[in-house]
């Protein structure tokens, strides 16, 4: 962040211009000003705009005056280009009384070392290693840059990056810039828009095509990315690592990975120990996932963190693994997201924790919801079809809340497996399944209440299950209401409706079928009820062993 000492000093110089007129210093190769732009640099002060007409000019320029305006101006020959490299040969002494011509190429093109500059309407080209090779910017995670800025309140808009082998625009420990409105294309090494250190900075309404990373953030704070179509990256098209309270909003991100030849590289957003708003952005046919949240552990302990993140109302769809993956991540929410046609899952939480899922729309995925090892979560009113396995699975988690949601057309609506223990499965809505729900592999402790499952061809299973709780639900017009094998028992279930089915049930375990006062509708048309009380007369024996309900219910 700047300074306030700084912020006053800009203050103050920007109160001064803003009372004088700016000059204007043209720079072509004939009839203006100069015909260098270092020249113009070195003779302008602060307010001044340099116009630079059309042409090519090979830069490496040093803007070290405050509220510069370097402006392009199309003159009739094209915008000018700037192309990285020495405008002139540079005398080196070779030894004692001899000289040597140098001309270099490559490096930075222009570096802004003050604050408040401007750098608008240009194309920028051949920014590669410098030759001789280290006499161009510091080794650092930026290196060599068509533009590299160290300094704050800066904008750089409606420029074309193309042509170079490195990173278009490197931000180094600045903060507040505008990047606006550029065209960045085929970097093979590097990024579009790189930060580093970097807070509070805009990256708006940009084009980046097939760069080897599109935008990347490392320790850089309050960044906006926002309105950008990031297309092709070779790996990731966003990327933050050690980053808070960032905005990545409204952007379309397609097509990264497939040229990649790490098979962890492609995702659309990747958030790395980080925690921000992901928020109404198009991310689709990428080769990795669409959203990637991780945080960052050393030996068992987590160093960098991500939680807290919200992911909402985003357009994820056709990409060739999860639609959003979350590994080791916490207290995040996702709200209102479109998740289709994803090769891996909708949605996938590992070893996550504390986090919500709700109003969301998914189908057509492997599974709708996957949580592995992951507790604590809440997923509700949501709505999830047409999936190749199940609408949701749990992988030996606890204390889940699956609420409100309506599950549909997949092989199972709910499926809870390798002992997951004290979840919650309420006023679900499911149908047309080949299961509704399943318990399994010494699942126990769990509450069924209050769903309505229809059309499948088993509505609920339990398999090699203890201690679960089936209340209030209603299992209809199924092939066969509800399955339970030998391995289950001191299963409760009561006041259930499991009429209207095939097969109304079979129970090969030792379970209970009443709560001492009030069982199960069964529908079956030998029930009579002489007092009224809404009890049959006569016990109702479950099909497949010696279980008894003995309080059927009449209606």
């Amino acid at each position: 962040m700047p300074s306030m000492s700084r912020l006053l000093i800009g203050m103050i110089l920007l109160a001064t211009l803003t009372s004088s007129q700016a000059s204007v210093i043209t720079v072509d190769q004939k009839g203006c000003d100069f015909y260098r732009i270092e020249a113009a640099i070195d003779s302008a002060i602060p307010g001044d705009i340099i116009e630079v007409q059309s042409g090519e000019y090979f830069v490496n320029l040093n803007i070290t005056t405050p509220f510069l305006t370097l402006q392009g101006k199309d003159t009739g020959e094209g915008r000018p280009i700037l192309r990285a490299g020495s405008s002139s040969a540079d005398i080196e002494q070779s030894g004692t009384g001899v000289t040597e011509m140098v001309v270099k190429s490559g490096g930075t093109a222009i570096a802004i070392r003050e604050f408040g500059c401007v750098v608008d309407g240009f194309d920028i080209t051949g920014v590669t290693w410098p030759i001789p090779y280290g006499s161009g910017e510091h080794n650092d995670l930026i290196g060599n840059a068509a533009i590299r800025v160290y300094s704050d309140l800066n904008t750089i808009s409606n420029n074309t990056f193309y042509g170079s082998d490195l990173t278009a625009i490197g931000l180094w420990n600045c903060s507040n810039n505008k990047i606006i409105n550029n065209t960045i294309k085929d970097i093979p090494f590097g990024y579009g828009v790189e930060l580093y250190n970097s807070h509070g900075n805009s990256i708006e309404g940009n084009l980046l095509l097939h760069n080897d990373w599109g935008i990347e953030m490392q320790r850089s704070d309050s960044n906006t990315i926002e309105g950008n179509e990031i297309t092709d990256s070779i790996n990731d098209a966003v990327r933050a690592v050690k980053c808070n309270f960032s905005i990545i909003s409204g952007n379309t991100i397609t097509g990264s990975g497939w040229e990649s030849e790490y098979e962890g590289n492609g995702n659309g957003i990747s958030l790395v120990g980080s925690m921000g708003l992901i928020s109404d952005n198009l991310i689709h046919s990428n080769r990795g996932h669409g959203i990637y949240i991780e945080s960052i552990f050393w030996n068992n302990y987590p160093a960098d963190e991500s939680y807290d993140n919200l992911i909402h109302r985003n357009k994820i769809r056709g990409n060739g693994k999860d639609g959003v993956r979350l590994e080791k991540s916490w207290q995040n929410s996702l709200w209102e997201n479109n998740i289709t046609t994803n090769h891996g899952d909708g949605i996938r939480f590992t070893f996550s924790h504390n986090n919500t899922v709700e109003s969301n729309k998914i189908s057509k995925n492997e599974q709708g919801i996957y949580l592995d090892q992951s507790n604590y979560t809440k997923i509700a009113n949501t709505t999830i079809t047409d999936e190749e396995k199940s609408s949701i699975l749990l992988w030996h988690c606890k204390q889940a809340a699956i609420e409100n949601c309506s599950l549909h057309n997949s092989s199972t609506g709910i499926l809870l497996e390798e002992s997951c223990t004290g979840n919650t499965l309420a006023a679900n809505d499911i149908s047309n399944s080949t299961e509704g729900i399943n318990i399994s592999g010494r699942s126990s402790d769990n509450s069924l209440l209050s769903n309505k499952i229809a059309s499948c061809q088993i509505g609920i299973t339990l398999a090699q299950a203890e201690r679960n709780a089936l209340k209030a639900n209603e299992i209809l017009q199924s092939r066969r209401g509800l399955v339970i094998d030998p391995l289950c028992r001191d299963n409760a279930i009561y006041g259930n409706n499991i009429s209207s089915n095939g097969d109304l049930v079979w129970d090969e375990g030792s379970n209970s079928w009443d709560d001492g006062a009030k069982g199960n509708y069964y529908g079956h048309g030998d029930c009579e009820d002489s007092n009224r009380d809404g009890i049959c007369d006569s016990p109702y024996s479950i099909p497949g062993g010696s279980n008894v309900d003995r309080y059927p219910l009449a209606i």
